[in-house]
């Protein structure tokens, strides 16, 4: 399989973003033992983007990972432990495979580059806006010092309606966060970079933990993964999933990260991918 020589400005093309619990009544939910997790889900799909199939099972899109992992953009939140980094990988992968986005193999050559990251956002008010979709609510005037120009818009604002106060707030606050863009493979061997599409995932950050927050922010946002959203989608789902008991369960599938199509950025012990496992036997 061709080797990747992918320029650096991959691993910047996240924004960042930022929330605030009061928003979303997270104080009263923590009082009470009953903490949600408030999703906001933004896709974006470029021109080029929208020349993509419709994936699913039957004709799917394979894919070659690019895995940038945990990330703190901004200001770190203090006392928090990164999730494990194949978990999260094991479960992107599997909701992107609900999609029809699987993973490359020598039958089946990978047709687009996936870029997966994932941690905190803070104290980043502007491209924390733009992350959550504000372009997409017309709210990123809010940026700008108030003028002439943009004084009506001030005096209006409470006409946004309860989404557009919701990310007004939380763009000021703290986040956690999930990216998955999907960028043209051709063109990343050839050292450039074309976006197909970005799916930004973010839910305020106080009082919720991490890791079960971001798993449960993968799961809300699956099915907007490369799907373009006019608008930016929230959707609130209990920080821990009610638990149900099938009874016993046969594996179907298995996704090892150690021997699917990824590049890992990091070069560390817990590193993922076959060049990450050949390392780790020499």
């Amino acid at each position: 399989m061709t080797t990747l020589r992918l320029p650096v400005c991959l691993a910047v093309a996240f924004f960042a973003g930022a929330a605030d619990a009061r928003a979303a009544g997270g104080f009263f939910n923590t009082l009470l033992g009953e903490r949600e997790v408030h999703v906001i889900t933004v896709t974006d799909v470029t021109k080029k983007g929208k020349q993509l199939r419709e994936p699913s099972r039957a004709n799917p899109i394979y894919y070659e990972a690019l895995v940038l992992g945990y990330q703190d953009y901004g200001r770190s939140i203090a006392g928090l432990e990164p999730p494990d980094k194949r978990a999260m990988l094991k479960l992107i992968m599997k909701l992107l495979a609900d999609r029809g986005y699987y993973p490359g193999s020598p039958q089946h050559m990978p047709e687009v580059l996936l870029a997966f990251s994932w941690g905190t956002m803070n104290n980043r008010v502007g491209m924390s806006l733009l992350f959550m979709g504000g372009d997409k609510m017309d709210l990123l005037w809010q940026l700008e010092p108030l003028s002439i120009h943009n004084t009506v818009n001030h005096m209006t604002r409470f006409r946004h309606g309860s989404l557009g106060d919701f990310i007004s707030e939380a763009s000021s606050g703290r986040l956690y966060v999930i990216s998955v863009q999907a960028f043209d493979r051709d063109a990343a061997i050839e050292g450039r970079t074309e976006l197909l599409w970005h799916t930004k995932v973010s839910a305020p950050a106080d009082g919720l933990d991490l890791t079960p927050a971001l798993k449960q922010m993968a799961r809300e946002a699956a099915p907007f993964f490369g799907r373009e959203t006019a608008r930016p989608v929230w959707t609130r789902a209990p920080e821990h999933p009610v638990r149900v008991d099938l009874g016993e369960l046969k594996v179907v599938e298995a996704i090892d990260p150690d021997k699917l199509p990824i590049t890992d950025t990091d070069r560390g012990p817990d590193a993922v991918g076959p060049a990450a496992a050949a390392a780790r036997q020499r």
